[in-house]
């Protein structure tokens, strides 16, 4: 095991480690297999899982002498890549077996682990354990268990994290999020307690305890909102799971035009046979998908700082700090979160092209799959690769044209749906950095900003300080570099719909954290002469840590009352969906809490009219001047008179949240708006609860 954890030992693959790829494929295989049995949807869902992100990837990388980290980084991509390529394909040919697709690749990975251990005649045969060496090394490892203090912290930890859970459930409104109401505060502490425990580790060189604490920072930060609501948070979250539903139901994609979605439905066809395969509901993957993607970011970017020659407590600092400071939120169910792993995998693979060429072929099937994932990651990856490609960090120098030439290919059919979102939105880095959130809003939001800024400042700036301490000693740093700087390039020419600086950070994150950790490391475990550095360093750290554990926290949690959902709305919007025709007309006051798009029978609605749930916000401001005493009220009822169909008006919790938290409304004037509808004859209350108001028209039609 030493071995493994060294930086100078070459980390190559040896055909004793095949033979275990092998084994591990035909285990894969048999979960793969066995998610078709009559079983409970989550454990056919946990099967079908093991599969998708082991058995295909096992298949591949069973054949290639690549390094080790490299195989760890592109097992689980792997997998991902020709789940999204095949139904994309089987979608495109309106063709749609469920069934016959998950065996084919069940037969595949069969094959592919027989075929190997049959060519490879000059290997002995895979060493078992019996069970009395079981045995031994259970209790060898439970004895060492109880000596292990950091291990010991970390347990404590998660037991505290449960009890903290049950403060969390029913919390009030705050407009400083989750962490200032209930026990949030606790789950500051939990993660504190972990951080350290993960430091012990790291100076112990506990290595296995090391990556248990970072299992257990995922945990806390996000496992917690799966274990306290019972829905997922964000309601842009329920955009995606109509268009899976719709896939699912009418087995091919949606109409042209409706939205963008379809255009790009790597992601949605995944799940959409995911789910046909296992039988899950998809509001329960989506509600369990982040702290799953979130696994899989830490063992990506642990394995590329391993394949860029660090060891192994580096990677797993990277794969912590990377974790900490990710406040963006882009982990919930969408195409954003698989594509970046996607991309991550990519970039693993391309650092060992110069030396293993078969990695580089590799990656292009992984980036022919991303591409129909996402708009924009591949669009990142390829000045990634073009970046490294110039300065002869990755072969073949070809590799770039070939992405250069897939992108355009699949774009140019495409202008004519893309445009009306802004393809270029101008050639200003300044413009294009400006968030999608310009109101300033109560002292919370200003607090949560200021919060998140300055966590993302600070990372990017002290990633250009390190990035200049690697190059000075002389060890890797150009690679990571490129991946942590190369995204700001995005804010050249689009904003992306206000949200590209967010989406820039985002792609940052993984390179930031491969430059700061090796010099975290140092500064760790160096031995300073001097007793002042002795001592101002570890205060340094501890408060450094502490700083960024609580604002990545405060920036995932601060817009808790505004992003999360409830059941009873689920129910509503499903009902109202089901059950009314087109044209109508469901507007909320603000876009959050009715998930107007929850399943495919938004469909019927958007093919009619695409801004058939266009929020009050939304209108002109000059139609909003006033509110709600500037004749809106009669504005909205003399519109519902002319429809041919129904109209709603929906006001909730989270909405209200909103627009008191941005300051877009006076005070108080959601609520005299509500009330003037009370009191007006043309307009009924169609359905109601604690969280829920939702009017219809009812008065006359002209």
């Amino acid at each position: 095991m030493s071995d493994l954890l060294t930086a100078e030992r070459p980390d190559t693959r040896t055909p004793e480690r095949s033979r275990y790829y092998d084994v591990a494929a035909l285990a894969s295989a048999v979960a793969g297999l066995t998610s078709f049995a009559p079983l409970p949807s989550p454990v056919s869902a946990v099967l079908l899982t093991v599969f998708v992100l082991s058995g295909p990837g096992l298949a591949i990388v069973t054949w290639l002498r690549i390094p080790v980290a490299a195989s760890v980084a592109a097992v689980p991509v792997l997998g991902l890549s020709v789940v999204t390529a095949a139904t994309t394909v089987l979608a495109w040919f309106y063709r749609w077996p469920a069934t016959g697709l998950l065996l084919v690749m069940v037969l595949a990975v069969v094959a592919s682990a027989l075929r190997h251990r049959w060519h490879d005649t000059g290997a002995g045969p895979v060493r078992v354990v019996t069970l009395r060496q079981a045995r031994f090394r259970l209790a060898q490892w439970a004895h060492d268990a109880r000596r292990n203090r950091p291990l010991i912290l970390v347990a404590v930890t998660l037991a505290l994290w449960v009890a903290v859970l049950f403060g969390l459930g029913t919390t009030e409104y705050s407009q400083f999020g989750l962490l200032f109401v209930g026990s949030g505060p606790g789950l500051v502490v939990c993660a504190l307690m972990m951080l350290g425990a993960f430091v012990w580790a790291l100076r112990t060189k506990a290595v296995g305890t090391a990556a248990t604490a970072v299992l257990g920072v995922i945990v806390v930060e996000r496992l917690t909102p799966t274990l306290v609501t019972d829905v997922p948070i964000y309601g842009w979250t329920y955009k995606h799971l109509g268009v899976v539903d719709y896939i699912q139901q009418f087995q091919t994609l949606p109409p042209k035009g409706v939205d963008i979605y379809g255009e790009w439905p790597g992601f949605f066809t995944a799940f959409a046979w995911f789910g046909d395969i296992t039988s899950a509901d998809m509001m329960s993957i989506a509600h369990w998908f982040a702290p799953v993607i979130h696994v899989l970011l830490a063992v990506v970017i642990a394995a590329i700082a391993r394949l860029l020659g660090f060891d192994m407590r580096v990677a797993l600092t990277a794969a912590m700090v990377a974790e900490l400071a990710n406040w963006v939120g882009q982990d919930y169910f969408s195409p954003q979160a698989i594509a970046l792993v996607m991309a991550l995998g990519v970039v693993a693979l391309l650092v060992v092209s110069t030396e293993h060429r078969s990695a580089a072929y590799l990656s292009i099937l992984v980036f022919a799959a991303l591409v129909p994932t996402h708009q924009l990651t591949p669009y990142w990856l390829f000045g990634v690769t073009a970046a490294l490609t110039v300065t002869r960090k990755i072969r073949p120098w070809w590799l770039p044209v070939l992405y250069f030439a897939i992108l355009v290919a699949y774009l140019v059919p495409r202008l004519d749906i893309v445009a009306p979102y802004g393809l270029l939105s101008g050639f200003n880095p300044v413009d294009n950095a400006a968030s999608n959130v310009t109101a300033v809003g109560t002292f919370g939001k200003i607090f949560t900003s200021a919060v998140c800024r300055s966590l993302s400042a600070g990372i990017i700036l002290l990633a250009v300080v390190c990035a200049i301490l690697l190059w000075r000693s002389k060890r890797p740093v150009w690679i990571a570099t490129v991946m942590a700087f190369s995204s700001f390039a995005l804010l050249a020419g689009q904003s992306y719909g206000g949200e590209a600086i967010f989406r820039v950070y985002l792609y940052a994150v993984p390179g930031c954290a491969i430059l700061i950790a090796p010099i975290f490391v140092d500064a760790l475990t160096i031995r300073f002469r001097s007793g002042l550095l002795r001592r101002v360093v570890p205060v340094g750290l501890a408060s450094g840590l502490a700083y960024v554990t609580f604002a990545g926290l405060q920036g995932y949690y601060g817009l808790w009352s505004l992003v999360v959902g409830y059941q009873s709305q689920v129910t509503f919007a499903e009902d109202i969906l089901a059950n009314e025709q087109p044209p109508a007309m469901i507007m909320s006051i603000y876009p959050a809490g009715l998930p107007t798009r929850v399943s495919a029978d938004y469909i019927k609605f958007a093919v009619v009219d695409k801004d058939f749930d266009q929020p009050l916000l939304a209108l002109p401001p000059a139609l909003l001047e006033g509110f709600p005493h500037g004749g809106q009220i009669e504005m909205l009822t003399a519109d519902a008179a002319k429809r041919e169909g129904d109209t709603y008006l929906v006001f909730n919790t989270q909405g209200t949240a909103a627009i008191r938290y941005y300051g877009y409304l006076p005070d108080g004037s959601v609520d005299n708006f509500e009330d003037q509808l009370r009191s007006s004859p043309d307009w009924s209350v169609s359905a109601q609860d604690v969280d829920s108001t939702i009017f219809r028209y009812t008065g006359p039609r002209r």
